[in-house]
Parts: C-alpha cells; structure tokens; sequence
C-alpha cells in the first residue's frame, strides 16, 4: 500500500535497533520498518559484539537506558533477568548487547494494537541506496533491492586506520588490523611479545582479553602521546550551581582559549570544595554540542591537534575494575605505555620488527614482536569508509567532513550531499559527530534517536493525512522465530 510510510534502517547496532524501537513505540499510523544488519545479532555493532566478561559499560547503567522516558528501563530489565544491579553499577557490554535485542523483541510483542509492519534481514549488507525524485532504492548484497520512502544509514563507527600499511603487506597474519573481531587474538600464545598500536579505549580492550586468556609476556602499548584512558570517580560528584553557571556561560561563548581558561580555574575551584574534575567534565556533556556548533573552524582545527587526545581520555574514562587491572598491570611492568611514533616495520619470520623513536629520545629504538595489533581508534578520515559510503560520496549523497569526523549532516540528520540536504536519506550514530561532537555515547545517542523518531513519525503523520486511501487499523509482523544464543529475534 503506497499509503504506508516505508523506513528502510541500515544497521542493527544499537542506534538502529532503538530508532526502530522508539518508532514503534510512537506508531499511531500506518508504518512499515526494515532493519538491515550485516551481523547475525541485532543490538551489537562494535561496542557490544563481545563475548569477554571483562569488557564492561564505561557508562553507569543508570544512564544505559534505550527507552528516553524510563531512565531505569536499563536497570529493571537487568533486575527481570536475575541480574543484581544498581544505578551505579557499570554492567558487561556483552549484557548490554542482550537487553538491547531483547527490547527490540519485547517493543514487537507490545506493539499488537499498533499499526505497524517490521521486518529485520540479518547477515546482509546494504551496497548502494539510490535516490530518485522522493523515494530511495537500498541494493542488497544478494542482489535484492528494497523500495522505500527515507533511509536511515546507521552503520557505526568504521574500522580503524593502518598506520603501518606502508611497511607491512595484507598478508601479514601476524598484524591484526581489526581488533574488534572476537577470534582475532586466537592465535596469540602467553608467552608471546605482543606490541599495541594506540593507548586508548581499544588498547584497555586488548589487554583485557590478553588477560582473560592467561598471556603472560609483557605487553609494549605505544602511541603518539602515551597518555591512557581516566578512571571514573566513585562515588559520583556533582558540580556546586555556582561554578555549573559560570562553565556553561564559558561554553556559550565558543572561543577555544577562553573555555580552556575556564575548564582549568573550575577544576581548581572545585577542588578547594572537594569536587573533583570528573564532575567539571560531566557537567560539560549537555552543553558541548552548542561550544562547538560556536566554535570556530580555526579553533575546532586546534582542538583536533592539540586537545583532543586530553580531552578523550578525560571524558571516556574506565569503570572502576578495568581501570584496577590496567594501574596493576603497569605497577608490575606487564603493561608498558610509552609516546612516540614508529617510524618502520618489517616482517622477519614469525616476528615483526618495528623501529620506534620514543618521545625526548633522539635515538631510534628498534624491537621484535611476534604480534602487532592496530588499536588505533575509528577513523573516517582515511579509507576505512564502508562500500555503501563510498558509493553514496561518489553518487552525490554523501559528503565527508574536513576534519575525518565524520559527514556533514542537517539539523535532524539529514544527509548533505553536493547540492544540500537530501530530504528523506538521514544519517544516526557517530556519523554525525562533526555537526555536534557528542554523537558516541549511549545517553547522547538515545536523545539523537529521540529527535529523528520524533521528526520520522510528524512526517509519517503528515503523509497519513494527506492520503485519500482508506488504511485498516492491523499489525502485521513478519516472523520466522530464528535462536541465536538463547534469544529468539525474528527476521524475514
């Protein structure tokens, strides 16, 4: 039925999956859903699809919510599935991935008064969206091809940079280029030297799994300013009225020197009141977006050369009990960190020998490893892009950012392309992190999703209204119940 608004959302992570769940949650007409996702679960993408124990939230799992209006929705389904845990507590990603499919399956079920249709196509990957007067055609890799009214692109974040690509070949095995594949430390052994390109986020993930799996060697994590991730403080502080105030006045501003001057006098003010600087950060998050939507692009260039890495490790901090294990670690030297660059590689046999000038050093360090692994970080910028974004930028619909951010978007989303905005074809997720910054945590996501749903549904509306077919009010869900892991997700 043409009166039935078609939403075709590419990618099940968790941007996908709660974008879909919030829109059923507000279907009051007529609504057809798509959920495409390259993997074979939904609520994963990269931050979930874990199947350590040692990978934790590094977000409290009161602020974990999927649902905007049921801030403890989090903690109660964890409370429903046996699970002891309180707003405070920072609960396995791999826990995390289970609630957010199982809201998924559950938003279905309560959806049966609602008229609405939702189908969900697993392992397949979206390859080409065309875009032709006001509908889309999205290609599927099995050569497929799926009409609909908007398409959502919520893929996640890409993979990493290769700083190594000039010096070693593709067919190094011993180089692991992706780290966020679950068998990709298969074949390292415990007694193996095994080097860590990076000291952020993805590092503190590496040496957790080396950990989980008995490696014994020292591990050497290199990069170019050494610095590692903060660990939260516990228990959570708030910033006093008086000095919130005077920061986000700072903020308002936009000038880099002069929020930098104040970030700096407020830590040390809170901290004649006891306050640490975990509060000033925190207290930042809300008004983040507006500091760099009026930062200039002079200053937003200098934040991304100089501050940025200062930044990350300040607000993306680790849960108490990874944070232990890798201040143990390194108290017992089996965790080096160490700035500088690497400045040549060559495979010799089973080892990869890697020249390295350390910081302050003027001499060159040359070391064997039997395994380099590229924790890196994400990188739009390089050429990590996804086949589908590649060819929405060669087709006109997609455009990157200056910064390797990410794509420029709209207000809601909507993706820019070379003549302006693309109405209909909307970008969620980190993708969209050059227009507002905050586009990478759970509780920034969930507000994003918040507005594009609510943006999805008026227009939805908007086209009910104006039809001139009579619709019946029924639910149509597709199902073909296929188990996976203990749960049960129902697909096409």
């Amino acid at each position: 039925m043409r009166d039935r608004s078609h939403i075709v959302i590419v990618g099940g992570g968790f941007s996908g999956v709660s974008l879909a769940v919030q829109l059923l949650r507000r279907a009051n007409s007529c609504l057809k859903i798509t959920l495409i996702e390259a993997g074979d679960r939904l609520g994963r993408g990269v931050a979930f699809n874990t199947s350590e124990a040692a990978h934790v939230l590094n977000t409290r799992a009161g602020h974990m919510s999927l649902i905007h209006d049921e801030p403890q929705h989090f903690v109660h389904w964890n409370e429903r599935t046996g699970r002891a845990v309180g707003s405070a507590d920072f609960v396995s990603r791999m826990a995390f991935g289970h609630y957010v499919e199982d809201t998924f399956i559950e938003t279905i079920g309560l959806a049966t008064n609602r008229e609405a249709e939702i189908a969900t196509h697993l392992q397949t990957q979206v390859v080409d969206i065309a875009c032709h007067l006001d509908r889309f055609a999205v290609a599927l890799d099995d050569g497929r091809t799926i009409d609909c009214d908007k398409v959502v692109v919520a893929t996640g974040l890409p993979l990493p940079s290769d700083p190594l690509k000039a010096w070693l070949s593709p067919e190094t095995e011993r180089y692991l280029r992706n780290p966020w594949r679950n068998d990709s430390f298969n074949g390292i052994s415990a007694d193996d030297r095994v080097l860590l390109l990076g000291t952020g986020l993805t590092m503190v993930d590496s040496v957790l799994t080396l950990q989980s799996r008995r490696h014994r060697a020292p591990i050497h994590a290199f990069s170019r300013r050494g610095l590692l991730p903060r660990a939260h403080y516990d228990p959570v502080q708030t910033l006093p009225g008086d000095l919130e105030a005077g920061l986000h006045a700072a903020m308002g501003v936009g000038d880099l020197r002069h929020v930098l001057r104040t970030v700096r006098s407020t830590i040390r003010a809170a901290a004649e009141r006891g306050v640490s600087w975990h509060a000033v950060i925190d207290a930042m998050r809300p008004v983040t977006p507006a500091l760099w939507a009026n930062m200039s692009a002079a200053d937003r260039m200098r934040f991304m050369r100089w501050l940025r890495p200062y930044w990350d490790v300040h607000r993306h901090r680790l849960a108490p009990g990874p944070a232990s294990t890798i201040g143990a670690m390194l108290a017992d030297s089996r965790l080096k960190a160490s700035a500088g660059r690497v400045t040549h590689a060559r495979q010799s046999g089973d080892r990869i020998i890697v020249e390295q000038r350390v910081r302050g050093r003027p001499q060159v360090f040359r070391e064997a490893f039997d395994w380099i692994i590229n924790c890196t970080g994400p990188d739009y910028a390089g050429d990590q892009a996804r086949i589908l974004e590649q060819r929405l930028i060669a087709r006109g619909l997609l455009k990157p950012d200056t910064l390797g951010l990410g794509y420029i978007t709209g207000p809601m989303g909507e993706a820019c392309g070379a003549d302006g905005l693309i109405p209909g074809l909307y970008l969620l997720g980190a993708a969209c992190r050059p227009r507002s910054w905050e586009h990478t945590a759970v509780p920034e996501l969930r507000q994003q999703v918040g507005v594009l749903a609510a943006e999805l549904s008026r227009r939805q509306g908007k086209l009910q209204h104006s039809s001139r077919s009579t619709v019946l009010p029924f639910l149509r869900v597709r199902k073909r119940r296929v188990v996976a892991g203990g749960y049960s997700v129902r697909r096409n």
